[in-house]
């Protein structure tokens, strides 16, 4: 599973850190490639808000690309 934060940090003061959410991103098999990866996405209070699934993402393209798509669908739920 990968585990994406969220956290704004005013002009780089950690002290007054606050953090906005996070995406969890788990493999639905143990071995399939390319493989669909659910994503589960939680507010601050750590809410569930919303799953998801990144279809047929190849494990070569590596974590941060599966990170990419599965912002892009976050963020533009209409395209997919």
């Amino acid at each position: 599973m990968l585990r994406v934060t969220l956290d704004i940090v005013p002009f780089g003061v950690e002290s007054d850190a606050r953090h906005i959410g996070t995406l969890e991103i788990a493999r639905t098999t143990r071995c399939d490639d390319p493989e669909d990866y659910r994503v589960f996405v939680f507010a601050t209070d750590g809410e569930l808000l919303n799953i998801y699934t990144v279809k047929q993402h190849g494990y070569a393209c590596g974590a941060w690309e599966l990170t990419r798509r599965a912002l892009d669908i976050l963020t533009h739920p209409e395209c997919y």
